[in-house]
């Protein structure tokens, strides 16, 4: 059994179709990687895990290597071609190999550390493989069976600029079933990584940015509500609804189940 994924790897080859068609396969994890998982990662380093997450079919009994190349990642995640962007999605991939983080268990009896990365081999050749972490497979593999999981377009989370909007977006989506997702104001800036800050501080310099850009750029429209004690915010609460969708010309046929409408 062949346990990688192809991935073309000659660049100059990749026509502009095959870059669309990369960007219409869909990213689908369980909820509780989404919500509760306690994620520190840089905008590109989001990025690199979601593309790598995109590349799991529904029926992948197991994490398999991806073969690919530092260009071809780049092109699709447009992250820019040349010298100095291959560097940073190296240094990039360094600290997702080094970066762990704490999630509740499968049975939830208390919580382990799990990691992103397992493999990454950079060829000279140009190429690389890549391998998602053992530890994420109960999080990403089987998901249409388990159910309670949250998928999306790879091509939407390519147009944010802002980790904080890219998080705000898988957890807008992970609550969009319901309508609403929220928690006390601790809970929601641990979330996004700013427990150091006044909510006044991180609301205004971090939130809403990230509000207006999901807003503005993707299939969801977010309304934050504020639940207050007196004049103090205890409690924040995202509602959440989907725009219609406007029909897209040049439709791509992509070869893998699409998890949106499972």
């Amino acid at each position: 059994m062949d346990n990688t994924i192809k991935v073309t790897s000659d660049v100059q080859n990749m026509s502009e179709g095959v870059i669309e068609l990369n960007k219409e396969y869909t990213v689908a994890k369980d909820n509780m990687l989404v919500q509760k998982a306690k994620i520190d990662l840089s905008e590109k380093e989001l990025k690199l895990i979601d593309w790598l997450i995109s590349k799991i079919k529904p029926d992948d009994k197991e994490i398999l290597q991806v073969d690919t190349s530092i260009s071809e990642i780049n092109l699709v995640l447009g992250f820019g071609t040349g010298g100095r962007n291959i560097k940073q999605t190296k240094d990039a991939l360094l600290n997702l190999s080094n970066k762990g983080f704490w999630i509740e268990s499968e049975d939830s009896s208390g919580i382990e550390i799990a990691r992103w990365i397992d493999e990454v081999s950079l060829k000279y050749n140009g190429k690389a493989i890549l391998k998602l972490h053992s530890k994420l497979a109960p999080y990403l593999l089987q998901l249409a069976e388990k159910g309670n999981y949250t998928s999306y377009y790879l091509r939407t989370i390519i147009s944010l600029k802002s980790k904080y909007s890219l998080l705000l977006y898988q957890l807008a989506k992970s609550g969009l079933h319901h309508g609403v997702i929220g928690g006390t104001v601790e809970e929601i800036q641990e979330y996004f990584g700013h427990k150091d800050l006044s909510w006044g501080t991180f609301n205004g310099r971090y939130l809403k940015k990230a509000i207006e850009e999901v807003n503005s750029k993707t299939d969801l429209h977010i309304e934050m509500l504020l639940g207050k004690n007196g004049r103090k915010v205890v409690r924040v609460e995202f509602r959440i609804t989907k725009k219609i969708r406007k029909e897209v010309s040049g439709k791509i046929q992509v070869p893998m189940h699409n998890w949106l409408d499972s």
